[in-house]
């Protein structure tokens, strides 16, 4: 039988830590009918074990009735009911000027999310839509035809535009007309993301009745744009290149008025470690860094790539070691970063043309400050040929 796939709220400990009887039963009050017919009355709800364990048997095994709003209810409370939502709700009502000083002291991350999103519901919507978008870590990225910027108030008034272009195009590939977009600005980053329905889905479901039948249903998606608009860097992530396409074309359209503003100029380059006479220059906030796989294309008929894996390559990709790497262009290398806050050596990934993996919620700053330091980064916007021009 399929099931909802719940972090949280699939999970029984979870459900065994909420205060059932005051502060859950508040908000499945909103869907009290429904919960009748699963045989729960939502007004006598204890705090057990046997309580919990009919309440993860209704949140997690699939019913064509369970209301709408109920299941959004429960996806967005299950990114933002623990320690690291509580914090994200408190800032974002910080920001918001929203008083929660009058909810109680004494109440688990998930109690608190859950009253805090039936008295604020679009607060915990914007920590969940945020929270979702900060998931992301793979982004492509692509540069600006010219020079000029653009701000929030230009994102939000094309808003309409880029839903009228994407709508279409998603219902065109069997995805549904809806489009919805989510914007917010963190420093000099505008976040745009983008929630749309996923291909069609089914499964073999067991009515309540016994009896089997199919269930269908249609996923949500989340994919998720940045705009840097100090550089005029388009951050898109996408599962498929059209995808990706559409976006950058959509963005381009609506900012722009040309849906080509946005190229795919490469905005990374590596040759630099070719240059740097052995030494990766560090940044404040990184206290080490090593570079640990270098792949090289080698300029031959067959088309050739050599992939190279030590504990610290620097030395040798530039020609400062005892061993040379083959002439040709440096198309992906990875890094160990030592963050100075703590923990393990952490993996950044640059490919080229315009990947670059790395934690963009925890390491971001110091990270795009390291590409920069070792000129990893292209300077200046593209031209109509993709061409550079210096910035």
């Amino acid at each position: 039988m399929a099931r909802h796939r719940f972090r949280l709220f699939g999970n029984l400990s979870f459900l065994q830590s909420m205060d059932k009887e005051r502060i859950l039963s508040r908000l499945l009050a909103m869907h009290r009918d429904y919960f009748t017919r699963q045989g729960l009355d939502v007004d006598a709800l204890t705090n057990d074990d046997a309580c919990a364990r009919q309440l993860l048997a209704v949140f997690t095994k699939p019913d064509e009735k369970m209301p709408g709003d109920l299941l959004r209810d429960l996806y967005v409370l299950d990114e933002v009911a623990d320690e690291g939502g509580h914090q994200r709700i408190l800032e974002e009502a910080e920001l918001r000027g929203i008083d929660l000083g009058s909810f109680p002291d004494d109440v688990s991350p998930g109690d608190f999310a859950t009253l805090v999103l039936v008295d604020h519901p679009q607060l915990v919507r914007i920590c969940h839509e945020k929270t979702v978008a900060r998931q992301v870590k793979r982004y492509y990225e692509y540069r600006s035809r010219d020079s000029h910027r653009f701000g929030m108030a230009d994102a939000e008034s094309g808003v309409d535009a880029i839903k009228a272009t994407l709508g279409p195009w998603f219902e065109e590939r069997k995805r549904t007309r809806t489009c919805e977009l989510f914007i917010y600005q963190e420093g000099e980053e505008v976040h745009v993301l983008i929630t749309h329905g996923g291909l069609f889905r089914a499964d073999g479901n067991i009515t309540n009745r016994l009896e089997l039948s199919r269930l269908g249903w249609r996923p949500q998606k989340h994919d998720s744009i940045i705009y840097d608009t100090r550089t005029g860097v388009l951050k898109v992530h996408a599962s498929f290149e059209p995808e990706r396409r559409a976006y950058r074309e959509a963005l381009g359209e609506a900012l722009a008025g040309d849906d080509a503003y946005f190229l795919d100029a490469a905005p990374y380059i590596l040759e630099s470690l070719r240059s740097n006479g052995g030494v990766l220059t560090l940044v404040d906030g990184l206290d080490r860094t090593r570079l640990t796989e270098v792949v090289v294309e080698v300029d031959a008929t067959d088309c050739r790539r050599i992939e190279i894996k030590g504990d610290d390559l620097t030395e040798m990709v530039s020609g400062c070691g005892t061993l040379a790497v083959a002439p040709g262009e440096i198309v992906r290398a990875c890094f160990a970063l030592g963050y100075r806050s703590g923990g393990r050596p952490r993996k950044l990934e640059v490919r080229l043309p315009n990947v670059a993996d790395y934690d963009r919620d925890r390491d971001g700053e110091v990270t795009e400050a390291f590409l920069r330091a070792n000129r990893f980064l292209a300077n200046g916007h593209a031209d109509a040929d993709g061409l550079v021009d210096a910035a």
